[in-house]
């Protein structure tokens, strides 16, 4: 255990960088992440309606300057749909989910009950599909385990045990018709390959050869993000190459939070920014109005890029 946490925004962030989804650093997935934790920050819990505006104003809803960086698909089809009048769920499966929910691990880590329903109301707020939303209680579930050291085959049985009760809440998947709790058995399985570090290999031990779906995209990543390796930032590499950023950037918030604030081999911007956020989701003060504000904070990287700043 180091640092209960705190090193969990640096390692999505870092994540985010090493899968390139935007070339020349973090993109849209590390930007909606910090919005999601200044409010964790400041109020200890989610309110929806307080997320989706803020995720709006970094798209330019009052007159200003989109700073979103590499969007996916998924994300800015979303972003359109409450611009036109409210946010409706996506119904195409997506990685999105994952990172987006690591910042809940961090904060919940002591209440799973909570954890699992604010992880839960966010999902359902992007994704109507059960793989896409139990991604994310999952992916918050593995973060809050690696706060308290928990790696292994204990890490994955903790992952189970928050995803079960979850899972239940769900309705069978209305493309495939497959029921949630053969969701949770396909993580159980996962359990007897722990140890498994090569990405291939892990994306192998999930599909047993097929194509790869975001869900056992997301299996394989709890499955490289299990064991404990030195050098630490093996299993985030790993992750970038099976499923670019929005995997890299779940894995490296689980790790992250296991092995705390520490230097990444590559560099990025504004990494103090995302060891502070980190730390204050662990030991606080539960206050941001002396950090900086996300929308400066990126237009300054857009205009950045703009002049040849790089």
């Amino acid at each position: 255990m180091s640092g209960e946490g705190d090193g969990a925004m640096l390692g999505l962030a870092a994540g985010d960088t090493a899968g390139g989804q935007w070339e020349l650093g973090y993109s849209a997935i590390t930007e909606q992440v910090t919005v999601i934790a200044y409010q964790l920050i400041e109020g200890g819990a989610l309110d929806l309606d307080a997320v989706v505006t803020a995720l709006r104003e970094l798209d330019g809803s009052d007159e200003e300057e989109p700073v979103y960086r590499a969007e996916s698909p998924q994300f800015r089809a979303w972003l359109d749909r409450a611009a036109a009048g409210r946010p409706v769920p996506e119904e195409d499966p997506s990685l999105d989910p994952a990172p987006r929910a690591v910042p809940l691990g961090v904060a919940h880590r002591r209440d799973p009950s909570r954890l699992r329903d604010q992880a839960l109301a966010l999902g359902r707020l992007f994704h109507d599909d059960p793989p896409s939303i139990l991604s994310g209680v999952v992916a918050a579930g593995a973060v809050a385990a690696s706060c308290f050291g928990q790696s292994g085959r204990d890490l994955i049985t903790g992952i189970v045990e928050i995803a079960e009760p979850a899972a239940a809440t769900l309705e069978p998947d209305p493309v495939s018709g497959a029921e949630p709790g053969d969701l949770v058995e396909g993580l159980r399985r996962i359990t007897r390959h722990v140890g498994v570090t090569d990405g291939d290999e892990a994306l192998a031990v999930i599909t047993g050869g097929g194509d790869p779906g975001p869900w056992d995209q997301v299996r394989a990543g709890l499955l490289l993000s299990a064991p404990v390796v030195d050098p630490s930032h093996l299993p985030v590499e790993q992750a970038a190459r099976l499923g670019g950023s929005p995997l890299a950037a779940m894995v490296g918030g689980i790790v992250g939070a296991r092995v705390g604030i520490r230097a990444w081999p590559w560099a990025f911007a504004n990494d103090t920014w995302f060891a502070e956020i980190g730390r204050r989701l662990v030991r606080g003060p539960r206050e941001v109005r002396d950090l900086p504000i996300p929308y400066a904070v990126e237009h300054h990287l857009i205009s950045g890029e703009r002049q040849g700043l790089y």
